[in-house]
This record gives structure tokens, sequence and C-alpha cells, in this order.
């Protein structure tokens, strides 16, 4: 087959591609894997999985075929680019986020049905991941991106200071209450579960201090999860404000210059600094 014709298919089965045919076939990938999670949720009841088994199973088998042919010319179509050539080349495209969830799902789909027929092929669970791969979401996903990349340091900070308090925490409640409940509290990992629980306010109350000092310890332990496992929803509240706010402003002054917003070579708005606003892509002044 000649190369011409390889790259007309790349331009058709290539992920995220912006050919009309191509979209159209995402969309109908979408949609298959849409129908594989629901078909894994319902066929998990054992009454309705028993009546329909056949149905289940063979809709299982037609699913996951069409998405290794699928998957198979993606792979054989990747060539045709340069970033995908070489010896290595279709290795770096396997890496690629949701190209990798589907080589995995098609792996361990086809491992456990040649080994059980009969399997569920739970794994198709996974593919509900795919809704985070619409068109629509990008933008989104690419201000996320830059959000958690600005602040991972105040998250970083904040997630140290939450797992120093769990393990504080705990190791002091095992001490404490060791001896009133051995059985409970039994080691230091055991306690873990008591912190976590307790530091994260879910209470499920399996686990709980029956000493005098030991509830004093958990209600310290409670209140500081309260402070400490609200600062990463609060960093990153702020931290999209700012972004939304940058956005804002870039928006405003290339509306008053009259020209239309910038673009970076792959299509997306330039990347802000959620601080000062200025831009972080280098890329058109360096080529100035």
């Amino acid at each position: 087959m000649s190369r011409s014709t390889k790259r007309r298919v790349w331009r058709v089965v290539s992920p995220g591609t912006r050919d009309r045919s191509g979209q159209r076939l995402e969309t109908v990938a979408l949609v298959l894997a849409s129908l594989n999670v629901v078909a894994v949720v319902l066929q998990s009841v054992d009454s309705l999985y028993n009546e329909f088994r056949t149905l289940f199973d063979g809709f299982a088998f037609v699913s996951v075929s069409l998405f290794t042919v699928l998957f198979v010319v993606q792979l054989w179509a990747s060539g045709t680019r340069s970033e995908y050539g070489g010896s290595t080349g279709r290795l770096r495209f396997i890496k690629r986020p949701f190209v990798l969830l589907d080589f995995g799902v098609i792996v361990v789909f086809w491992a456990t049905y040649l080994a059980d027929p009969q399997t569920q092929g739970w794994v198709r669970i996974l593919w509900f991941a795919r809704v985070f791969n619409l068109p629509r979401f990008r933008r989104s996903k690419v201000r996320f991106k830059r959000v958690i990349s600005a602040q991972r340091g105040d998250l970083a900070i904040a997630f140290s200071g939450a797992a120093m308090l769990v393990l504080v925490s705990s190791t002091l409640m095992f001490f404490v209450e060791n001896r009133a409940q051995p059985e409970a509290f039994g080691s230091i990992p055991a306690a873990l579960w008591w912190g976590i629980v307790t530091l994260t306010t879910v209470g499920y109350g399996d686990v709980v201090p029956v000493t005098p000092l030991g509830k004093l310890l958990g209600g310290i332990t409670t209140i500081g999860g309260i402070a400490f496992f609200a600062l990463p929803s609060s960093i990153l509240a702020a931290g999209f404000f700012a972004e939304r706010q940058s956005e804002g402003k870039a928006s405003t002054a290339t509306e008053e210059a009259g020209t239309d917003p910038p673009k970076t070579p792959d299509g997306e708005p330039p990347r802000r600094c959620p601080h000062c606003g200025e831009s972080l892509d280098t890329t058109g002044s360096e080529q100035q």
C-alpha cells in the first residue's frame, strides 16, 4: 500500500483528528465505549446476565474486536508521522494516554477471554475515561494542566502536611488506645485506617477511641483534618480563578487591539502565568 494511502488513513484514524470522517469515527468509538461501560454495569446483575448471557458476551466480543482492528490500523498508519518513525516510533505512539488506555483494555480483555470465555470483561469499565477526550473538553484539560503546574508547589505542601498529620495522629492514637483496644489499634498501620477516616471526616465509626485521652486526640485530629484537607481544594479554586482572570484580561486586550487572539502551533490559546498574566509560550517571540 502506498505511503499517500497510509497518510489518508492516518488523517481519519489519528487520535484528535480534525478530519470530518475521522471525527465521526471518534464519535462512533465513544458511543461504542460508552455502551461497553453500560454493559459491564448491567451484567453485574446476576439475574440479568444469566438471562442475556449470549447477548452480553457477543457484544463484548464484537466491540472489543472492532477496537482491536482500529488500534492495529492506528499503529500501522502512525508510521507516516515523523515523531512515530524509527524503531521506537510505534512505542512512542502507544505511550499516548488514551492510546495506552485502549491498548491496556484490549490486552487484558483478550488475555482473560482466552483463559475464560465466559469472562464478563470488567476491564472495559476503564473506557469511561474516554469521555475526557471529547473535543469540547480539550480546552478545559489544557487549563486544568496549567493550574496544576502553577500550583504544584502549594499542593505538594498541602498534601505533605496532610500525610504527616495522618501519620502522627495514627501513631499517637496507637500508643494511647493499644492497651484498651488491641484488636482495633494493634499496630500503627492498623491505626492508619482510623487516621485516614477521621482526617477525611468520613467517620465510618467502625474504629473509635474509647479512652478519655484517645477521645481528646480524636477531636483534635478531626479539627486538623478539616483544616488540612480543605487546603488543596482552596488552592485549586484560587488557581482556576487566577487562570480565568488572566484569560479574561488577554481576551479584553485582544478585543481592544482589534486583532485575533494569538494561538500556539497546536491551535490552543497561549499559556499565561496565573499571577501576572504574562504569556508562558516563548515560541512566537523566539521565531520573531
